[in-house]
């Protein structure tokens, strides 16, 4: 599902199934809807026309959850206006403008700047990963946005691929200060309680995972990760499912990047657990700024674009004091949290973890108890509930597919035009240019040590040229046991092999196109059905 504050500046709208319900009357009798750009768990967002002032606009339509009490749902509706206060006052250019807040019907309805407008997300996806001088480019950008609002005393805490925003004409915002809090008024532990720990697994900093305040050196992290996603096209805490990145988080592991080149040192030094010990802003630009002078010579785009960041960033500070009088922009309920809502801020160890340290079971305990709803997005799958958490899915159908009812006892649907084939051990269906597809072979014994037989048979036989293990580790919170194998091979290849429930999983996809290949994977696994009798 689109995060909703990442489809309204320009994105191409893929399903516009809300168009029915346009509004004819113009909002406050000047906003009127044109189209529905996106949704998601926290609302709708429309492209607009202000007729006064004879301009498009984007409208955020929020949408406040029925499942809260009216108290929680006018504290949410307090920090939305809130979050598009603290937003409006942060002068610089990086910074999504704010223009008017409409109050509907006891719901708050935020006018922003509309913008031709791709977040880095959607770049990862369609054109691959970024060179280290380009991606560094991008974090000198971020990192102005994030030196005015920590002057003004605001952190943003969802610092992630899909809240960076690249412009047409280069220009790099960073968006949607949905979860941030104003460090000086001490609310964002109470708040917590009310909306649940929020932000996406894979980019929050171990203090979060704990449930301790969040600090500047917080932001840092996120961006150290939203750089090493940059340069390797994933997260470095990325995994099978939420759970299991708030356990990587927490452990410290990650695989160095492969990609970085001059950009890795940064990258380490901003995802070190302590945040004592991770690099300070001013040092992260400064160190950012040399790898995009490295990258170009004199005069290109690169290092004009540095010199433009740094004098945007001069002139951004000059906003920083009347965004501290703005007061905090506090949490959101965020459709990608949704899952694991409840969650209260105490999901913490009580001593920092190390790698080899066990998390205590309590701690466990509370992060599958807030991934309750998640894991109820994949009861569908029928007797195997463990193979329901072995991915999140995008919740999006196979556009066009075909169901497949294999005497192995399952089903599942394919994309049309694959093709079928027996296999040792089971079915494979590839594309035409069998560069992508599935394998789903029915397997016994401990998934982790049939993975790991199967990596040194396969490996003996050369079956994969210039093989690269990504990881292989188990996922011990499918209640059936389970793991996973990841690696890369020659001639850009990308696989992921995944046992659980008496199944072997294997997808694979060309590297360069990894990400957009697991989008699709997790389309195929939501219409798996187990049919044995």
């Amino acid at each position: 599902m689109i995060p909703p504050w990442r489809v309204w500046l320009g994105m191409p709208r893929a399903h516009n199934h809300h168009m029915g319900r346009e509004r004819m009357v113009p909002l406050a009798q000047r906003y009127r809807m044109l189209s529905v750009m996106g949704s998601g768990g926290m609302g709708t967002v429309w492209r607009a026309y202000d007729e006064m002032l004879d301009r498009d606009v984007a409208i955020k339509e929020v949408h406040l959850p029925e499942r809260r009490t009216i108290g929680e749902r006018r504290v949410l509706c307090r920090r939305l206006i809130e979050e598009a206060r603290a937003t409006a006052a942060l002068r610089h250019p990086g910074v999504v403008a704010v223009h008017d807040i409409v109050i509907e019907n006891g719901r708050p309805w935020i006018v922003m700047e509309f913008l031709e407008a791709r977040s880095l997300h959607q770049i990862l996806s369609e054109d691959g990963p970024l060179a280290p001088h380009r991606a560094a480019e991008i974090g000198v950008a971020v990192l102005g946005v994030l030196r005015v609002a920590h002057g003004a005393g605001i952190l943003h805490r969802d610092v992630k691929p899909s809240n960076v925003l690249v412009c047409e004409d280069g220009r790099v915002l960073l968006t949607d200060f949905g979860l941030a809090v104003h460090m000086h008024e001490g609310r964002e532990i109470a708040d917590t309680i009310v909306a649940g720990i929020e932000g996406s697994p894979a980019y929050l900093s171990p203090e979060r995972v704990r449930g301790e305040p969040s600090v500047e050196a917080s932001d840092l992290w996120s961006l150290g990760a939203t750089l090493y996603a940059a340069v390797e096209g994933r997260s470095p805490f990325l995994r099978c499912h939420a759970l299991a990145s708030m356990v990587a988080v927490l452990m410290g592991e990650y695989e160095p990047p492969a990609r970085a080149g001059p950009l890795a040192p940064v990258i380490d030094g901003l995802l070190r657990q302590e945040a004592d010990d991770r690099l300070s802003l001013a040092e992260t630009s400064c160190r950012l700024t040399d790898v995009v002078l490295s990258g170009c010579t004199p005069g290109t785009a690169p290092e004009r674009a540095v010199a433009a960041a740094a004098a945007a960033e001069a002139a951004g500070v000059a906003g920083a004091a009347a965004a501290a009088k703005a007061g905090g922009a506090a949490e959101r309920s965020s459709e990608e949290a949704s899952f694991w809502r409840g969650a209260l801020a105490m999901v913490a160890v009580a001593d920092r973890p190390r790698i080899g340290v066990v998390i205590s079971v309590a701690t466990m305990a509370l992060l599958v108890g807030a991934m309750g709803a998640w894991t109820a997005r994949w009861n569908s799958v029928g007797q195997s509930a463990a193979l329901a958490l072995l991915r999140p899915g995008s919740g999006v159908p196979v556009a066009t597919s075909v169901r497949y009812h294999e005497s192995d006892g399952y089903s599942v649907k394919v994309p049309s035009g694959w093709k079928r084939e027996r296999v040792p051990g089971g079915v494979q269906w590839s594309d035409p240019g069998r560069r992508q597809g599935l394998r789903i072979s029915p397997v016994r014994g401990d998934a982790l040590e049939g993975l790991r037989s199967a990596e040194r048979r396969e490996v003996n036989e050369r079956s994969y040229p210039g093989y690269r293990r990504l990881r292989l580790e188990p996922v011990p919170e499918l209640s059936k046991g389970g793991a996973e194998w990841e690696f890369t091979w020659e001639k850009d290849r990308h696989g992921l092999r995944s046992r659980t429930a008496g199944y072997e999983f294997y997808f694979f996809a060309p590297d360069s196109r990894w990400t957009p290949g697991q989008r699709q994977y997790d389309e195929i696994l939501q219409t798996f059905r187990p049919e044995r009798s």
